[in-house]
């Protein structure tokens, strides 16, 4: 064959081609084009279709049809479900001569879907009906490609709550073959604000509205965080029937729970660590989403590391929770950041339980928990509010109260100063009483209901038993109450109280005790033996130790009935005291114990000075010891003179800290007493 020839083939059908072009595009009817559209998607799903513009056809070696403001809603009066700006679709050529259109490749420009208010699933639809191939070209979907540019999704996750919107900057569906099958998603864009990536495999386009579960298998990468979704959505046009587990894991949990719009104490999360949790999403029964099979761990140990398995039945409003909680921690601090509440910096926790939601707040049961050195069990809620509430009951086996404890703040400390001011010199005086501020802030912020109950309590040295307490915070007012503590056979009862709202925070403190056993009183020198009473009654105020202890009024009484006093050193104030005024009665082993018939004290407080107006006695089997003198709280200065059966005299002078003894200066004004500890129960009775 000639290439002339050949040449004139060519022409021929590129004329051909052309006029059918010209030909097709002349006979496409806008308007009658968008009502056989409209007609097929009302009879396949019962939604309205509406066009505000026309539908185009642009000839060329790749044709194009185009749409104009296509919505699609429930009603005609009804808000749109699905609203897109313009949607361009290339043509297949060959068809097209025959008045076919044949769409291949689709781009979305701007859709805007609102998923809670999608119909029902949808039928199939089918774009091309023998009825209306004499009025409209024949319309087939052999989708190659489907691309979306700035598309936005909206839905509520419940019906009062926030409008959650995502955005997709860009798009890309592609189906198995042009026949239909799975989807490979590609997208990028935000979600409220966070940019991320999105890809996977969904169901085919058929089963999108086929009203048959449809399978879901997405990755997306958000701002540090990796999330997988695998499962079925029953419908997925109104975002019900949904069973999808989801993994997730990332760098900081703080900024996960930010996204979701999760608060706690009313303030965002603060910094918790990095997190791993894999749970499955499901509709909750009252409308919006829950998980089940949560299995969580989150955050670090040096700050708090904490384990979550159970389930959450309404993810907004926060409802429904049901967790078994384990955790592990340096310290409360990051306890504390995490809820927004301030806690004791006691450590290290130890904590298992289940943590239940309540109306206002949250509540832990079954509590089995280590915090330094004290161990805790039973339950505890937290009512939360402008002034947050903790209430429940506890029993320790061992319970430290200084394990409760919040932070001195040094004098001069700026850090709760509103305004700069020049730091206070530290002043080294030997004193023991310091002047460091009080940790009575941390009372301020929460109130506290506790019924508290200890195996063994350690206060200091001592160590009391079966100890219990009613504890009550409110305002800033602290009680403990109905207090009830054994000392060996004996038993001490009590109750004190601590007032942080006035300008100088003020104390009272009431103990009795009978039969008590001094040896468990501990320290560096406790008594090897001895029972005793007591009954104290003390007022104050003061916002440091000094402060407090210069401002109290009150009395004292402690009793001693025999007595063996272990000796540490030869530097032991009562064994030096005494053999300086007896020597016989101290043995010259200095390792060997100081026994004492009975041993009393007996001093009145007015504003920090102590008064021990021949209230102080000690007898052994040969001495007979009175004492009488002040201690200064507000100095810590000591001035107590002693006389002894017989004559002896001395003088105790100094500091609380260091005390001089001073022998060869006699007990002015002091006569003996033989039985001095007998006198001075007389005159406390």
């Amino acid at each position: 064959m000639r290439l002339g020839t050949v040449l004139k083939i060519v022409a021929v059908v590129v004329l051909v081609a052309a006029v059918g072009l010209i030909a097709a595009a002349k006979s496409l009817d806008s308007k009658r084009y968008q009502t056989f559209l409209a007609e097929q998607v009302k009879a396949a799903s019962g939604l309205m279709l509406t066009f505000s513009g026309p539908t185009k056809l642009k000839l060329g070696l790749s044709p194009q049809i185009s749409f104009t403001g296509m919505a699609l809603a429930t009603r005609a009066e009804a808000s749109p479900m699905l609203y897109i700006d313009r949607i361009e679709a290339q043509v297949a050529l060959l068809p097209l001569i025959f008045r076919e259109l044949r769409l291949e490749r689709v781009t979305l420009f701007r859709p805007v879907l609102r998923l809670e208010t999608m119909a029902r699933p949808m039928g199939v639809l089918d774009l091309a009906t023998p009825a209306e191939t004499e009025k409209v070209p024949v319309t087939r979907l052999a989708v190659t490609e489907i691309r979306m540019e700035d598309a936005t999704i909206l839905w509520r996750a419940a019906t009062t709550g926030p409008e959650s919107r995502l955005v997709l900057a860009q798009a890309r569906i592609q189906p198995e073959t042009v026949d239909g099958g799975p989807l490979t998603l590609q997208a990028n864009g935000a979600w409220n604000g966070t940019t991320f990536e999105l890809g996977g495999v969904l169901g085919s386009p058929h089963a999108l509205v086929s009203g048959k579960p449809y399978p879901v298998q997405l990755k997306a990468g958000i701002d540090g965080t990796v999330m997988t979704a695998r499962g079925t959505v029953a419908e997925p046009l109104s975002a019900k029937g949904i069973d999808l587990e989801l993994r997730a894991q990332g760098d900081e949990l703080a900024d996960l729970l930010r996204r979701a719009g999760i608060a706690l104490g009313g303030k965002p999360v603060a910094a918790a660590g990095p997190y791993k949790m894999s749970a499955k999403l499901f509709d909750a029964p009252g409308g919006g989403y829950g998980l089940s099979d949560i299995d969580a761990m989150l955050g670090k140990r040096d700050n708090l590391l904490l384990g979550l398995k159970g389930e959450v039945k309404t993810l907004a409003p926060l409802a429904g929770v049901e967790l078994a909680v384990s955790a592990e921690a340096d310290s409360l601090a990051g306890l504390s950041r995490l809820i927004a509440v301030d806690l004791p910096v006691a450590g290290p926790l130890k904590l298992t339980a289940r943590l239940h939601e309540m109306e206002g707040g949250w509540r832990l049961t079954g509590i089995k928990s280590t915090l330094g050195r004290s161990d805790f069990s039973g339950e505890l809620a937290l009512a939360q509010g402008p002034r947050p509430r903790f209430f429940g009951r506890l029993a320790a086996t061992s319970f430290v109260p200084t394990d409760l404890s919040f932070p001195l703040t040094r004098a001069g400390d700026q850090s709760r100063q509103a305004s700069p001011q020049r730091p206070a010199i530290p002043v080294i005086d030997g004193r023991i009483l310091s002047l460091d501020s009080l940790p009575l802030d941390g009372l301020k912020v929460f109130d506290l209901d506790l019924s508290l109950v200890a195996a063994k309590l350690h206060v200091g040295p001592a160590a009391l038993a079966d100890a219990s307490a009613e504890i009550h915070l409110a305002g800033g007012k602290l009680a403990v109450e109905a207090f009830s503590a054994q000392l060996g056979d004996g038993r001490v009862t009590g109750e004190a109280r601590l007032d942080t709202t006035a300008r100088t925070p003020g104390f009272s403190l009431r103990l009795t005790g009978t039969g008590l056993d001094i040896a468990k009183l501990g320290g560096e020198s406790p008594p090897a033996s001895g029972l005793g009473e007591l009954a104290v009654t003390l007022r104050g105020g003061g916002s440091s130790p000094r402060t407090l202890a210069g401002s109290l009024d009150g009395s004292a009484w402690v009793n001693l009935g025999e007595t063996t006093l272990a000796r540490t050193s030869g530097d032991d104030v009562a064994p030096r005291l005494i053999a300086a005024l007896d020597s016989s009665a101290v043995p010259a082993d200095k390792e060997a114990p100081v026994k004492l018939r009975c041993a009393a004290l007996r001093v009145t407080v007015k504003g920090g000075l102590l008064h021990a107006d021949k209230g102080i006695a000690l007898e052994t089997a040969r001495a007979a010891v009175l004492g009488s003198g002040t201690v200064d709280l507000r100095t810590e200065a000591i001035d107590l003179a002693f006389v002894a059966r017989g004559g002896g005299g001395a003088r105790l002078r100094g500091m609380l800290a260091s005390p001089i003894l001073v022998t060869d200066e006699p007990a002015a004004k002091l006569a003996p007493d033989a039985s001095p500890c007998r006198t001075l129960a007389k005159l406390h009775h």
